[in-house]
């Protein structure tokens, strides 16, 4: 499992700290727990309880940290330029849209291709906002982000759900 570089801003060297890194590796993160989760539950003959736990995650912990983190990123608006404010928006979007319709695809796509491609789909558009974050806020320097924006990132990998609070 790849460890997380945490948003603390402790002394006048971490100020200087690019966002980047611990972008990086949150995404990482992601990013192999997705796969993880999505590739047995698109595999030919996965089944509907394969693909119905793959729903659970994605609709419970991925969801929370993904809603987290998009409040984290556009309480930095003043930090994003016209284009990147517009495809972190549209990477946004297609998520939360991708999340909202998945129950009621998984509900009636018995069929193995139909969910595989919604998951590919579903991957990709993660991939691209994992992309888009770190590329627009991967250079701003911990000592430009204010206390309260520092609050938000440093809650995108709680989960009380899991940790059992």
């Amino acid at each position: 499992m790849t460890t997380i570089a945490h948003p603390e801003v402790a002394g006048p060297a971490a100020i200087k700290v690019p966002m980047r890194p611990y972008l990086a590796g949150l995404h990482e993160q992601w990013l192999e727990e997705i796969r993880r989760v999505l590739d047995p539950a698109r595999e030919e003959g996965a089944g509907i309880w394969r693909r119905w736990r793959a729903l659970e995650y994605v609709q419970g912990g991925f969801r929370r940290r993904f809603e987290r983190e998009r409040r984290a990123v556009f309480s930095l608006h003043e930090r994003l330029t016209p284009d990147q404010a517009g495809h972190l928006w549209a990477g946004a979007e297609l998520i939360t849209q991708l999340l909202d319709g998945l129950p009621y695809r998984i509900g009636l796509c018995q069929c193995d291709a139909d969910f595989g491609s919604l998951a590919l789909t579903l991957a990709s558009a993660i991939e691209y906002w994992c992309h888009e974050v770190e590329e627009a806020l991967g250079p701003v320097r911990w000592g430009d982000v204010s206390p309260e924006s520092r609050g938000f990132f440093e809650t995108i990998t709680y989960d009380d759900v899991l940790i059992g609070g």
